[in-house]
């Protein structure tokens, strides 16, 4: 477990350098990025985080580096570690708090035992998106995080014969084992967005993306996400062009002029 742990630390740790970094800089965190994967049973969600996150290593731009994937596991790593979670909600302004807190009171309405350990997973997941650079497996990502707008909301399907392949290899059972259990997962994850947010798990407007993953390959879908991504920031950066740095010299007609020290 200190490994998976250790990742988040980094995590954290590189957030708050680029926030003291950009700190006074008009616009210069105005696009922060995330990545949300729905999928089927055996459609290849963590394999798509993980081909995601080797090109994103591979891209020279900055926005693409310090990424970090959060699956329920490691979600639930980070709630039942109060350093951690503290050291989260410390980076984190009181507009997000306020933010997060009201959106999630919003999607739940109850206090059983159930809606508490619901509401921190969700607190969590919408905590993490708020900045940026994380790939959200399952969970509900791209209805937790509803109202945040740099969220990239991707569905991942295949044909019942590649999943149980897939599932088959990750878990190695027998066939009618990995059907029940490919059956189970499904239902699950279909009710967690039906309780929980009123919608359908197979709506396409949930959805920036729905890729058939019998067809495309990964490779593929993590290249079509990194470009949608530079798009996006690129418009973002057009909106909130970032000043130069105080105490750069600034051109005019008689030379650099600097600041007096």
């Amino acid at each position: 477990m200190a490994a998976p742990l250790d990742d988040i630390k980094r995590f954290l740790e590189a957030f708050s350098y680029r926030e003291r970094e950009t700190a006074g800089f008009v616009g210069a965190s105005a696009y922060r990025p995330f990545v949300t994967i729905s999928r089927q049973a055996g459609a290849g969600g963590h394999t798509l985080a993980r081909v995601l996150l080797q090109q994103m290593q591979q891209e020279d731009d900055p926005l693409f580096h310090g990424w970090q994937v959060f699956d329920r596991e490691l979600c639930e790593q980070l709630i039942a570690d109060p350093a951690l979670r503290i050291s989260m909600q410390a980076l984190l302004s009181e507009e997000y708090h306020t933010d997060i807190e009201d959106a999630i009171y919003s999607l739940l309405g109850g206090e059983s035992p159930q809606y508490v350990v619901v509401k921190k997973l969700f607190e969590t997941i919408r905590s993490l998106a708020a900045m940026g650079r994380v790939i959200v497996v399952g969970r509900g990502g791209m209805c937790v995080t509803r109202g945040l707008p740099d969220g990239v909301h991707v569905r991942l399907v295949a044909s019942e014969a590649t999943r149980l392949q897939r599932m088959r290899t990750l878990v190695e059972t027998t066939e009618r084992e990995a059907k029940e259990l490919m059956a189970r997962q499904d239902r699950d994850r279909a009710r967690l967005i039906a309780d929980y947010f009123h919608r359908d798990i197979d709506d396409p407007l949930l959805y920036v993306m729905m890729w058939n993953t019998d067809a495309a390959p990964m490779e593929a879908i993590a290249a079509s996400l990194i470009a949608f991504m530079k798009r996006h920031a690129a418009a973002a950066a057009a909106r909130h062009p970032t000043p130069p740095p105080v105490g750069r010299g600034l051109e005019v007609s008689g030379g650099p002029c600097h600041e007096s020290y």
